[in-house]
């Protein structure tokens, strides 16, 4: 029977055994070998400390090798045990760790903070709080519904962060840009409803105008980004249909966005009907 099968994995005691030997063998042939260098001098010249040193690694370097063969198999398995053991976990923490990770972004790049509104994979609230591993938001209607609590609480994986785009509608005291259109048939005068739309909406918007100004200048020094407002923006075009439509957006508190939408297509609206806008004429015919 060699070494080898002597000396196997199962055969802890005779391993201890001889671990012990092979440390008190080096440790007194290094003591005996650094005495026999040293001789009887008390004082070590340069030539000396060199063979004391190079004495003392080569028995360092003989035991630790002696060590390691003798006890390889062992290290094998304890490597590989802890290789397995760190994949293992972080299979099993992967959502966790990347939990951590969307938190480390948020915090890096600022991407919101508590009563932000944000949207992120379809879910759109207002930030209510957030800690390492996940962020809570009241859910938000839609700008066409009118920008008002659903009365619903999502709480979001922070690990949202790390694979979809995060927006963010950061603009003071709740301000926000609410789009709307309205379609009517064609034939109507053109630019004579959309002087209506003008006049209309600026009146609307009258009595937050002010406030709406210090808003967006405000927003625009945040962002360094000319932002589109507080004056109300007003677009026309037809649609596949060959219908006139009216698109418009606000620059408002979304409180009051629905009920301004509301308010003006009605008031468009019941224009329309009466009349208001007469068509436009055509063009002279030539003889």
């Amino acid at each position: 029977m060699n070494v080898q099968d002597y000396f196997s994995e199962d055969q802890w005691l005779p391993r201890v055994v001889a671990t012990l030997v092979l440390v008190v063998i080096f440790v007194i042939g290094r003591r005996l070998v650094t005495r026999y260098v040293r001789g009887d001098a008390g004082v070590l010249d340069a030539s000396r400390r060199r063979r004391v040193f190079y004495a003392r690694s080569a028995f360092n370097l003989g035991m630790a090798v002696a060590l390691m063969l003798l006890w390889l198999g062992h290290l094998q398995n304890i490597l590989l045990s802890l290789t397995a053991v760190t994949v293992a976990v972080v299979l099993a923490t992967k959502e966790l760790i990347m939990c951590v990770s969307g938190f480390m972004l948020r915090t890096g790049a600022g991407l919101y903070s508590v009563g932000d509104w944000i949207e992120v994979n379809g879910v759109r609230g207002e930030v209510s709080d957030y800690n390492l591993l996940s962020t809570t938001v009241l859910e938000l209607s839609p700008p066409a519904r009118g920008h008002g609590y659903t009365g619903n609480v999502i709480v979001m994986p922070n690990s949202l962060f790390l694979t979809h785009p995060v927006r963010n509608e950061r603009l003071g005291r709740h301000y926000v840009q609410h789009p709307f259109s309205v379609t009517v048939d064609a034939g109507l005068d053109v630019g004579a409803a959309l002087d209506w739309w003008r006049a209309a909406a600026s009146s609307a918007c009258a009595d937050f105008a002010d406030e709406a100004r210090r808003v967006s200048m405000a927003v625009d020094r945040a962002l360094s980004a000319d932002v589109q407002g507080p004056v109300p923006v007003i677009h026309v075009g037809t649609t596949d249909g060959a219908l006139l439509c009216f698109q418009v957006q606000l620059f408002c508190p979304a409180s009051r966005a629905q009920a301004l939408e509301v308010g003006l297509n009605s008031e468009f609206l019941t224009a329309v009907a009466a009349g208001r806008f007469a068509p436009a004429s055509p063009p002279p015919e030539t003889p």
